[in-house]
């Protein structure tokens, strides 16, 4: 009998597109509602409602900080309100409702603190700004400008901001697609909107241009850098500023590789740099402005893209957690009926890892200021233990919780008509959340050398582990005799880390595996585990 310990266990996040028995001890072959942090795994934070009660069914969500102000901006198919912090007010357009679909979305993007939004099938829309701050009484309203140079029946399917320039994208004409067109205004004063859009003008630096050289439709832009990138569904250009006569000068940097759709690109910096995050039209890249490299193959590639429900993955989108330094790569399953992203594949880019966590059925995420409603206004007022308080120190004064009003994702479900902070608690907002990791097709022998032949028998599980609230987890072990057989699992065994050490069990396979699983209101991490394992001899059976 041999202790096998397997340590690192974050290090490698979840594959499931190379069998089980193929890889590495620290990789794991399952999971969902987990991250990977510091070289360990982690049940996911809950969320929370917050903002109630949410007006309309949100498909799209930002936040705006202009100032002390700071809002949280909510678009349905018809209509736009806002939250200053107290209290939601309908600021859509007077001229009447909205006719975006859940399917096209919108977009948003703030030039100068001017916030601007298109959907694709109405005029941009801007927020002014009365004294450098917006008014929750002042309406949203058709684009000044645009319409003397591109039209009132002129509708952009994206609306960026570069520099001081406005950027259209994949505009619709009196009624016809010119999707691989390219459109920006003259340059803006501070705290304004642009004032022409005329590519005829000699006096402005309002332009267009038409990226014909692939087929596909413009679906986005995001700036990275001094550059803007512009995503189609099968190609990526680069736009850099050259100034006049030009003004812009455009390149094609990949002739096959798009964004899935609008939204699905965000930036993020690592050591190496600032780079784009794209969720693609079957893999998922990262781009640093010089080449897109995939980093989905031989991890999960084959299962995203087999989980995606072909109906609605125009609705998918990214968002960046950058207090977690992880992004959500979000999609509606095949399976769910609701329509609504309900998936996120998450990748970390420090440790390069991804792995998976349910969302309630969203329409988009915005990143963002918004107070922790679970926040304790003093230690008079805490009803929590130190081992059930799972905020950390730093989060705690001398005389009161911090709110943890630092920047978060906020949530925005459309079949909820809801809005969630996340990073709030440990349960879906009330219901208890199902977390787990999972690992198969071990066949590391009491030598800890891989041994497909030899039986092997376990006697007992060692987590390193800490819980937090309720401190028991379930583990469980399985077998196989052959990787075409199915685990037979044994469990669940309680187990409580902090009263005991080891789980003991009795299971024999060639092949073994091993689950950590919680159900209740808490917080757990795992460190690493060990195995206790000694050889049970070799015995004949279809191998592989």
């Amino acid at each position: 009998m041999a202790l096998i310990p397997i340590d690192q266990v974050g290090q490698m996040g979840i594959v499931k597109d190379i069998n089980a028995w193929q890889l590495p001890l620290n990789v794991w072959t399952d999971g969902n509602n987990i991250r990977a942090e510091h070289g360990a795994i982690e049940k996911t934070p809950g969320y929370k409602e917050v903002m109630a009660t949410c007006p309309v069914a949100p498909i799209h969500i930002v936040n705006l900080e202009v100032g002390t102000a700071n809002y949280w901006i909510i678009a349905s198919t018809a209509a736009i309100h806002v939250h200053n912090g107290s209290t939601w007010a309908n600021i859509t357009r007077s001229s009447g409702a909205y006719n975006a679909t859940a399917k096209e979305g919108w977009t948003s993007t703030v030039l100068g603190g001017v916030l601007i939004m298109a959907n694709g099938l109405d005029q941009p829309q801007f927020w002014a700004l009365s004294s450098g701050v917006p008014a929750t009484s002042t309406r949203m309203a058709d684009l000044t400008n645009w319409s003397s140079g591109a039209g009132s029946d002129h509708y952009p399917f994206s609306v960026r901001a570069f520099r001081t320039f406005l950027i259209a994208l994949n505009i619709t004409e009196a009624g016809v697609a010119f999707n691989k067109k390219v459109k920006w205004s003259t340059e803006a004063a501070i705290q304004t909107i642009p004032t022409s859009w005329d590519e005829t003008s000699a006096t402005v630096d309002a332009g267009e241009y038409e990226l014909a050289d692939t087929k596909g439709k413009i679906v986005d832009g995001v700036a990275l850098t001094d550059t803007f990138m512009i995503y189609k569904e099968d190609s990526t250009y680069s736009m850099t500023y050259v100034g006049t006569p030009f003004i812009f000068a455009f390149r094609q940097l990949s002739p096959t590789i798009g964004a899935l759709a609008k939204n699905c690109v965000a930036e993020f910096s690592d050591e190496q740099g600032t780079k784009h995050f794209i969720f693609g039209n079957g893999d998922m890249y990262v781009n640093d402005g010089r080449q897109i490299k995939p980093i989905l193959p031989h991890k999960m590639r084959d299962y995203v893209f087999g989980d995606i429900h072909g109906t609605h993955y125009e609705k998918s989108f990214v968002v960046a957690d950058y207090a977690n330094t992880e992004i959500w790569a979000c999609y509606v399953t095949s399976g769910n009926s609701a329509g609504q992203c309900d998936k996120a594949l998450v990748y970390n880019w420090v440790n390069k890892t991804f792995t998976e966590r349910d969302i309630p059925n969203l329409g988009f995420i915005g990143y963002g200021t918004q107070a922790d409603p679970t926040s304790t206004a003093s230690w008079n007022a805490a009803t929590s233990t130190w081992t059930s308080e799972n905020k950390t120190w730093s989060e705690i004064t001398s005389s009161s919780f911090i709110s943890k009003e630092g920047k978060t994702l906020v949530m925005a479900s459309t079949t909820d008509t809801k809005l969630y902070r996340n990073n709030t608690g440990n349960t879906e907002d009330g219901s208890n959340m199902t977390s787990f990791i999972e690992r198969t097709g071990l066949s590391m022998d009491a030598q800890g050398q891989p041994n497909h032949a030899m039986v092997k028998q376990v006697t007992s599980v060692w987590p390193k582990m800490s819980a937090s609230g309720v401190t028991t987890v379930n583990v469980y072990v399985g077998s196989q005799m052959s990787t075409e057989d199915s685990v037979s699992w044994e469990g669940p065994y309680t187990f409580n880390p902090n009263t005991q050490s080891k789980v003991p069990v009795r299971v024999t396979g060639k092949y073994i595996g091993v689950k950590f699983e919680s159900t209740g209101d808490q917080t757990w991490r795992l460190d690493g585990y060990s195995l206790d394992v000694s050889n049970a001899g070799i015995r004949g059976s279809k191998m592989n």
